[in-house]
């Protein structure tokens, strides 16, 4: 199985926590893991499937240095407004849990269990959006 360098931007927040913790529960095929934060907590330190990794600073030419192939950002709209493009520039996947993109039109906003087959469009803009927390159980509940 092929497995992925994988970036998480926010990564000492409570979604990048959260991140962390259902990977390891899926035991998602990570080749190298890639903690993104802030520069006051650059430095810092997170444990994810019995290993210690250093969060980084996120900035506009980590994802090519790192040669990222899927990010996930959770740092917050502004964030995703002003670092998503250099993680797609440098050939990553974004998928974006902020507001910032969830009404771009060219954009997929995707709930894998209501409408997978729109995350195939990542490709137009190399960005998947997904609803807030409580709009995505919402549709859940009403898809069936």
């Amino acid at each position: 199985m092929r497995k992925f360098n994988v970036a998480v931007v926010g990564a000492t927040g409570a979604v990048g926590e959260e991140l962390f913790r259902v990977m390891e529960e899926y035991n998602f095929p990570i080749n190298n893991l890639l903690p993104l934060a802030s520069a006051n907590s650059a430095g810092s330190k997170i444990e994810f499937n019995g290993k210690e990794y250093t969060v980084v600073e996120l900035t506009d030419s980590v994802f090519e240095k790192y040669e990222i192939d899927i990010a996930f950002f959770s740092a917050g709209g502004n964030i995703s407004e002003k670092f998503a493009k250099f993680a797609v520039e440098a050939g990553a996947v974004v998928i974006d849990n902020t507001s910032h993109f969830r009404m771009d039109e060219n954009v997929p906003l995707v709930v894998p269990e209501v409408n997978p087959e729109e995350i195939l469009k990542w490709k137009n803009t190399g960005i998947i959006a997904n609803p807030n927390c409580s709009t995505i159980q919402l549709v859940g509940a009403l898809y069936p």
